[in-house]
């Protein structure tokens, strides 16, 4: 699923995850009709990442898995998957030998979904790369659910869980994946973290874990929405006091706005994340 401050008029977005709450985010920019597979390039070949196309033939085989709530169909589904420890273990063998508390698993979408999370983390569910709907009609792989009028496209990869629920939204559930790579947290903490203020450290981590996987800050984080502090920060070309309001309610303020009303953050959080955008934008890298 993905964010929440997504499409702020001038273009932002910001908060989201891989839940409910994140796939409609997410489905507001994955639309079958314009995202294409090709927009994301498949890396130079290394030891820590790995382009999810150029192995399918390669994949193992998959076994058929129940979800009982899934948080991109809202229901039960059931997908042919592979478990997503063994696909590490056969292409990212890298990963055993680093520190997997220091560790991020990045997945990339082709819609710029780019959402991170623990791999120590993962690693302690049952994870898995789905790579086919069992509901899916013969002859296709996937069922394309709709939001609104936008048909959401979960080809070619989806990551989905059996013991993790839709209503955590610390874990991702990215659909319309095409790459996993591996890095060092500290590379994410070292451009964004508050160093030198205590009371923005609540801020960061809500714009992790909401914000981050759909918008970069200092040119880190997700690509489906727009740069939040480079080169302006969005809390110097927009009211800080409607950026909330937007927050809470998108289509108040644009017409046909794609972006989903955000439920579950409470205004105390909402304004530690703003707080921390306007602590940030003295600090841009």
């Amino acid at each position: 699923m993905k964010p929440v401050l997504a499409a702020l008029g001038l273009g932002i977005v910001l908060v989201g995850c891989n839940n409910s709450q994140t796939s409609d985010s997410q489905s507001a920019t994955a639309d079958s009709t314009v995202v294409d597979t090709a927009a994301v390039a498949a890396p130079k070949k290394d030891s820590l990442s790995v382009y999810l196309p150029d192995i399918k033939a390669s994949l193992p085989e998959a076994q058929t898995v129940e979800v009982k709530d899934d948080p991109v169909f809202f229901k039960a589904k059931s997908y042919r998957a592979i478990s997503l420890q063994t696909v590490l273990d056969q292409f990212l063998p890298a990963y055993k030998s680093l520190n997997l508390k220091e560790t991020q698993i990045v997945f990339e979408c082709e819609d710029g979904y780019n959402p991170s999370m623990s791999l120590e983390k993962i690693l302690n569910k049952k994870a898995y790369l789905a790579i086919s709907d069992v509901d899916a009609p013969k002859g296709q792989d996937w069922v394309n659910p709709k939001k609104g009028d936008h048909e959401m496209k979960i080809a070619p990869f989806y990551i989905v869980y059996t013991d993790v629920p839709a209503k955590d939204v610390t874990f991702k559930w990215p659909y319309n994946l095409v790459k996993i790579s591996l890095s060092a947290a500290s590379k994410e903490l070292a451009v964004l973290f508050p160093k030198d203020d205590d009371t923005q450290v609540k801020g960061f981590e809500l714009f992790k874990v909401n914000c981050l996987t759909c918008h970069s800050l200092n040119k880190v984080g997700g690509k489906m929405g727009p740069e939040l502090n480079y080169p302006k920060s969005v809390t110097e070309y927009w009211q800080v006091d409607q950026i909330k309001q937007f927050v809470k309610a998108p289509t108040s303020f644009r017409n046909e706005c794609k972006m989903p009303a955000v439920t579950h953050l409470t205004d105390k959080e909402l304004d530690e994340i703003v707080n921390y955008l306007k602590y940030m934008a003295k600090h841009k890298v």
